[in-house]
């Protein structure tokens, strides 16, 4: 029974929703009106998305609306052994195409992996393409993310989310497959194709972290660059100077952040809103107000601690350490999306001069952090073109 893969369907209790309806009824906000610091993006959320949101979600937001949407995808949860670890109950999405005869490609395993503050659902746009091209696609919550479990043992990083991805594909009958990643996902799945380099045929990312050639500084002062590449270098500036404080706090008091946001849907929203808005591209999408209070939920209601304290166990010095000592002799082919509004850039140059496995490379004119669900025709195809090489 240990292995055993039981099916899964997303259904929060009528006494959660009973107790969030109280909440959203006698949550207070504070009012700014009048004052020019309210309104200034920069310094967070503004008052009037917040009431906007707010009072939208009070009156018109339907969660079992958002619930039976989710359901539409085939989920399921397994129990994966960790080594020195408690087992973690994973949740995930295991989508087939409905008639494998018409679908453009061979039946070919996709492991799509998110990142904070995303989730499965993100996976759920591109399905229909990607099944109609022949994938198999597993879209798992992270541990400590959604309704997945996570250990009780501290200690828990990258490389062992790594291991209990590969140990799920295993059980579901994959013993090679093609991985997808952005944000957390982007730096598990180069873990994956460095550690399980039989396992994974290629991987695909539309986030890169990349300091320039043998690791210098990029771009050097003196180095002239083209339009395009001082917008995304302006873009990624403007991300560290004003917008990388979150990444201090959950690596340091994910507790602390924790318990302010397991008590608060407001909270949550404000913190879940200011990332997903800023992050984004508005040239490529305008979220609306049941995207951003359904993206909040997914993390309110099984609690948002173990996905900050995923920032905790994974020093950022520490991934990409054990990536520049572990990655230079990867072989797994590597393809990459890059969207101008994503938070890191680095040109084709660099990147070509920094992975010698990247063999494709595709740049796209909108976009931001969350291709998936800001592009996610242009992601799929994207997917599509690059992982045609690999699929026999």
């Amino acid at each position: 029974m240990a292995e055993a893969v039981t099916p899964f369907k997303v259904q929060i209790p009528d006494s959660e929703l009973e107790l969030l309806r109280k909440k959203l009824e006698l949550a207070r906000l504070p009012d700014y009106e009048g004052c020019e610091w309210g309104e200034e993006a920069e310094g967070g959320v503004t008052s009037g998305l917040m009431r906007e949101t707010v009072d939208h979600w009070r009156t018109k937001y339907d969660w079992r609306a958002a619930e039976a949407r989710m359901n539409e995808m085939p989920q399921y949860k397994t129990s994966i052994p960790i080594d020195g670890f408690d087992a973690v109950n994973v949740h995930f999405v295991h989508a087939k195409p409905a008639d494998p005869a018409a679908a453009a490609g061979p039946p070919t395993p996709l492991l799509f992996l998110h990142g904070w503050p995303g989730s499965f659902i993100e996976v759920q746009e591109m399905l229909p393409r990607l099944l109609a091209a022949g994938f198999h696609v597993v879209a798992p919550s992270l541990a400590g993310f959604g309704f997945s479990g996570y250990p009780r043992q501290a200690g828990f990083q990258l490389t062992h989310q790594a291991e209990m991805m590969n140990r799920l594909m295993a059980r579901l009958g994959y013993g090679s497959y093609l991985v997808q990643g952005g944000d957390w996902g982007s730096l598990l799945g180069r873990i994956m194709a460095v550690r399980y380099p039989k396992h994974v045929k290629a991987l695909h990312l539309n986030m890169i972290f990349s300091s320039g050639p043998n690791g210098q500084k990029w771009p050097p002062a003196d180095e002239e660059l083209t339009p395009r590449e001082q917008r995304c270098v302006d873009r990624a500036k403007f991300f560290q100077t004003k917008n990388s404080a979150y990444q201090a706090l959950q690596a340091t008091k994910p507790r602390t952040v924790g318990y302010a946001f397991h008590d608060s849907p407001l909270g949550m929203l404000a913190w879940m809103a200011d990332k997903v808005l800023i992050w984004s591209d508005p040239k490529a999408k305008a979220w609306t107000p049941d995207e951003l209070i359904t993206w909040t939920l997914l993390h309110y209601f099984p609690g948002p601690t173990t996905g900050m304290v995923t920032y905790r166990e994974n020093d950022f010095a520490w991934v990409l350490e054990l990536l520049s000592s572990e990655e230079p002799g990867c072989k797994v082919p590597l393809g990459l999306s890059q969207f101008p509004e994503e938070m890191v850039f680095s040109p084709r140059r660099v990147l070509e001069a920094d992975y010698k496995n990247l063999a494709w490379m595709r740049e796209h004119d909108a976009g931001g952090h969350f291709a998936a669900s800001e592009k996610p025709e242009e992601l799929a195809t994207d997917m599509i073109d690059f992982f045609g090489s690999y699929r026999k």
